[in-house]
């Protein structure tokens, strides 16, 4: 239905969601799906057609905001080019994206329900069906398999089908809203495919990205502690130590003409600086195409 509606409205149609742009008459699909129309474009008839086909989509207002709810939103979405909110002394933050079938009423509960599971209290709403959290304290290493117990919850108490999108650990320095938007980005690509899981960090979508928007796939998607620790020459060089021993530690320390301690500390120094554990398989497997992808670039 979007690739028809895609045909008819061409460059007047867009699926990238931006909440403060009143220039798109917005609407979202019964799987979630947002996409906008120029309202120069569109006809009171075609609106009222669509209207029908699909929920229309409400900002929300910004006077609900709290202090830092209203300071994150401006930070990522005003066209300015604000300092993070966050302290200099927080190194780290990551975003997690929601998208929910349905729009729901209770956001309070919601939230608060969200509290009890990622450790945040930032969840900024850019409408009544979807939004962010921003985890600015985040945990080095993720629990998917509590963030799939949770998506059951929610869809249990509150009657609603929500999908999660997981974000990298990007680090809070100047590029920090460029890189939310880029990864904001990745993950509406994702959101329209068919086969979207109900929970999926960006480390589990990168393959899907490549193969679904193989010219948006740059190493600018990835979070620059990731980039760091790869360009790191002593990180790098274990890294395909590493991955030419087959994941085995003692092979790689055995290459490396180093004790495993060291090697151990070398590894547990990657997963502190980017939140990955080489030594899960998944995890290496995203190394390894970030890896691939920063080397083609350079």
């Amino acid at each position: 239905m979007l690739d028809n509606l895609m045909k008819h409205y061409k460059n007047a149609m867009t699926t990238t969601y931006i909440p403060h742009d009143t220039t798109y008459d917005w609407f979202q699909t019964d799987a979630g799906q947002v996409f906008g129309i120029s309202k120069t474009t569109i006809h009171a008839n075609e609106k009222e057609l669509l209207s029908s086909l699909f929920q229309p989509l409400e900002n929300i207002s910004e006077d609900s905001f709290t202090i830092s709810q209203q300071k994150w939103y401006t930070f990522l979405f005003s066209e300015e080019m604000g300092q993070s909110p966050l302290p200099t002394e927080n190194t780290s933050v990551r975003f997690y994206y929601f998208f929910l079938k349905q729009p729901i009423d209770d956001k309070q509960n919601f939230e608060e329900a969200v509290k009890g599971i990622i450790n945040s209290e930032l969840v900024i709403w850019l409408s009544f069906s979807h939004g962010i959290i921003v985890e600015d304290k985040p945990q080095v290493t993720l629990e998917i398999d509590m963030l799939k117990d949770f998506s059951d919850t929610l869809t249990t108490d509150f009657y609603v089908e929500p999908f999660i999108y997981v974000g990298q650990l990007q680090k809070n320095d100047e590029d920090l809203k460029k890189k939310f938007l880029l990864e904001q980005s990745c993950f509406h690509t994702l959101h329209r495919t068919s086969n979207r899981e109900k929970v999926m960090s960006f480390y589990e979508a990168l393959p899907i990205l490549i193969m679904k928007a193989p010219t948006a796939s740059k190493k600018d998607i990835l979070s620059n502690h990731l980039l760091e620790a790869i360009e790191d020459k002593e990180l790098h060089h274990t890294i395909e130590a590493f991955f030419h021993s087959n994941l085995n530690a003692s092979s790689t320390a055995k290459r490396l003409f180093i004790h495993r301690n060291s090697l151990q500390y070398r590894l547990e120094k990657l997963l502190e600086k980017t939140g990955l554990d080489i030594r899960t398989f998944s995890n290496a497997a995203f190394i390894f195409l970030a890896s691939i992808l920063v080397h083609y670039e350079n």
